[in-house]
């Protein structure tokens, strides 16, 4: 899985690697901010983004027999480490609600 990000928008790739290390398209997304999501700092939009991509393919992910691996942009992530995560402040609480599994 591949997510990226822009100040109007997201984009999400999932694709599977075989044996010959081809890379192939299972789905992609593409997602307009909202007026409310374009006020997102980087960070959150960073993440917001591969809780989006978990969303709409969980029905892809839930039965893997294999690990996934998500591509990001680690430089905009890292303010949640060094500035820690603060749920009662953060944008994200509201949307890692909507990730639950189903069963």
């Amino acid at each position: 899985m591949e997510t990226n990000v822009s100040d109007y928008a997201l984009t999400a790739i999932l694709f599977i690697i075989n044996k010959e290390n081809e890379v192939h398209l299972v789905t992609f997304h593409f997602h307009t901010f909202t007026v409310v999501e374009l006020n997102y700092n980087t960070h959150d939009k960073e993440l917001f983004a591969i809780f989006e991509a978990f969303k709409i393919w969980q029905h892809y992910l839930e039965s893997l027999a294999y690990p996934i691996d998500i591509i990001i942009d680690y430089k905009n992530l890292e303010y949640f480490y060094y500035q820690g995560f603060d749920p009662k402040t953060s944008m994200m609480v509201q949307t890692s609600l909507l990730v639950q599994p189903c069963y």
